[in-house]
């Protein structure tokens, strides 16, 4: 893939966020594919595989049925790497606001994602979804 062709199909997977499907999603990934949120905070485990998607899927569209909202910024590609900045914009289904921001960082294997790191608030994911 082209770095062009890298962004655009980052951008595409993570704007899947907004009514994840995996039966979508799940041809975009390898089969070795990884979620990690960048925290120490517990209750932050990665998803791995391709069946680790699927619960992460259905877990999103529990959480924010409305979807995510997302608005993407800054995308920069270089070599197998996409660097995507972007922000949500939601209510969750606890009826809280959800305002994260983001910074994705993609590792391509081919024309497959292998690996997603996100970084964000997790102080404010954890205010929004678990705090009582």
């Amino acid at each position: 893939m082209t770095p062009a062709q890298q962004k655009e199909r980052a951008v595409e997977f993570l704007s899947m966020l907004e009514n994840p499907d995996p039966a979508k999603i799940e041809p975009m990934v390898a089969d070795n594919f990884e979620w990690r949120v960048m925290t120490r905070m517990p209750g932050f485990a990665p998803v791995k595989g391709k069946e680790g998607l699927k619960g992460f899927a259905k877990g999103l569209k529990t959480m924010m049925p409305n979807g995510v909202n997302m608005k993407f910024g800054t995308v920069f590609s270089e070599g197998n790497n996409v660097s995507v900045q972007c922000e949500s914009n939601t209510t969750a289904a606890n009826g809280r606001k959800y305002n994260n921001l983001y910074h994705f960082y993609l590792k391509f294997d081919g024309d497959r994602i292998a690996q997603v790191l996100e970084y964000c608030d997790t102080n404010h994911a954890r205010e929004v979804f678990v705090a009582a």
